[in-house]
């Protein structure tokens, strides 16, 4: 499972100093598992939820790509040529 980082905080094991959104741990090391559970519930020296889970995909989706917006018919008179003058 991969973390993130909730809020800005220094690790005091190692100093690293994870920014809010980073990942947790920032090179990829085991964590114990009641070190993970005090870091993700809140029961640490801060007090504070650090991390969180997150879900990882496997492969990123491509994004549909958007459509070019549609342009005026050919037909259609613009506000301007709509305007006629009388006399």
């Amino acid at each position: 499972m991969k973390y993130i980082s909730t809020v800005t905080w220094r690790d005091n094991t190692d100093g690293h100093l994870y920014a809010e959104g980073e990942p947790f741990p920032f090179d990829g090391r085991e964590i114990p598992k009641d070190r993970l559970e005090a870091l993700e519930n809140g029961r640490n020296r801060a007090g504070l939820r650090l991390i969180r889970a997150c879900e990882v995909q496997d492969e990123p989706e491509e994004a549909p790509k958007a459509e070019a917006p549609k342009k005026a018919a050919a037909g259609r008179k613009t506000a301007s040529a709509k305007r006629t003058t009388k006399k």
